[in-house]
């Protein structure tokens, strides 16, 4: 035997010397390894769970999602249209309020969460914000990861449906300072076109 550290060589279960390096027994022939205890290998596939990610408009919540690597689901898209009949008001006023819970499609929002955990695709909507409106769809792809991203302001409130699923991996809440929160908001709702100076 080649000059091999003791703590290298090992017997069989047959009582063979065997080289750890090489599988090699003092006999010359190989011996199949048995690593199941090392590295569990199951046929099933890993589960796909979604990050839930919330926090006020301007907190860096798409920013940070973007950041992971991970798949996002905008959930921003799954704002209402403008002419949606069942969009709430700002009291005393005929102005939409986007602020409100009611403002967004959450059973939508949710059904897209529980297919990309169940196949890993999913058709979502584009919602373009500048017009209020749903201008596409298009399919977002986990590509079969573990985990994905679901990021916007409402995202708390899907944090106990997706518990009694059984797809909750993490929910995060972002803040800020409000005068940042502000300022971001500003800057990207100028950068984007949705409002006007």
């Amino acid at each position: 035997m080649d000059s091999i550290p003791s703590s290298d060589r090992a017997r069989t279960e047959s009582g063979r010397r065997c080289d750890a390096r090489t599988n090699r027994t003092s006999g010359g022939f190989r011996e199949p390894l048995d690593a199941s205890h090392l590295s569990p290998v199951s046929s099933q596939p890993i589960p796909t769970r979604v990050v839930l990610l919330a926090g006020p408009s301007g907190s860096g919540k798409s920013s940070l999602a973007a950041r992971t690597g991970l798949p996002v689901l905008r959930l921003d898209d799954f704002y209402k249209e403008a002419n949606d009949p069942t969009l709430p008001l700002v009291t005393g006023s005929t102005d939409i309020d986007w602020d409100s819970p009611s403002s967004w499609d959450a059973d939508a929002a949710l059904a897209a969460i529980a297919e990309l955990c169940r196949s890993g695709r999913a058709t979502v909507p584009v919602y373009d914000i500048a017009t209020s409106s749903r201008v596409d769809v298009e399919t977002l792809d986990t590509a079969r990861t573990p985990l994905f991203v679901a990021e916007g302001i409402f995202a708390a409130d899907l944090v106990g449906r997706c518990q009694e699923m059984g797809v909750l991996a993490d929910a995060l809440c972002l803040r800020g300072r409000p005068s940042t929160t502000f300022r971001r908001r500003l800057a990207r709702d100028l950068r984007e076109g949705r409002k006007s100076l």
